[in-house]
């Protein structure tokens, strides 16, 4: 096998666009009187959001790896929470790892804002695993024109892609 291509996410690119929602919020602050004043109980609700999402999304990365029959790595090195792989997986498997958290629970976490109490913290919840899971419909997105015999390495940043030599 040969190396094809390798993709990064483009970090500055999502940061970027954090700037850009920040100033957003603070013109819908300005122009309309929307209020963002920090509340407890609010600030709480996004913590603990975010901690349970990005638990759940990781873990359900691992899992459906596992059922494939892969062996993930878990890691953290600030601010980044991550899952990567021991060894190459072939490209379609590559892509059900990727969906299934945005998939799983997003479904989930509507649900729970239908049927529960916790409207804000599902609200939190859904928007918190949908903008996370950006950096991974991106590489399915790069993944949709590789040939389905090829062999994905997650890298930690990104991946790289492997096809057979041709003969």
């Amino acid at each position: 096998m040969k190396i094809y291509f390798a993709y990064t996410l483009p970090r500055n690119a999502l940061y970027g666009g954090a700037v850009a929602l920040g100033i957003l919020a603070g013109f819908l602050n300005i122009f309309l009187a929307v209020d963002f004043t920090v509340r407890p109980a609010l600030v709480a609700s996004l913590l603990a959001s975010i901690i349970i999402v990005v638990s759940l999304h990781e873990g359900i990365h691992g899992g459906v790896a596992v059922l494939f029959g892969h062996k993930p790595l878990f890691g953290l090195k600030p601010p980044l929470v991550y899952i990567t792989f021991t060894g190459k997986i072939p490209r379609n498997h590559f892509i059900l790892v990727a969906l299934a958290p945005l998939v799983v629970l997003d479904a989930f976490f509507v649900v729970l804002y239908v049927y529960s109490p916790f409207k804000l913290f599902s609200d939190f919840c859904l928007i918190i695993n949908t903008i996370g899971a950006l950096g991974d419909v991106w590489i399915v997105v790069k993944l949709l024109s590789v040939e389905k015999g090829a062999m994905i390495q997650d890298t930690k940043t990104g991946i790289e892609v492997w096809v057979a030599d041709e003969p």
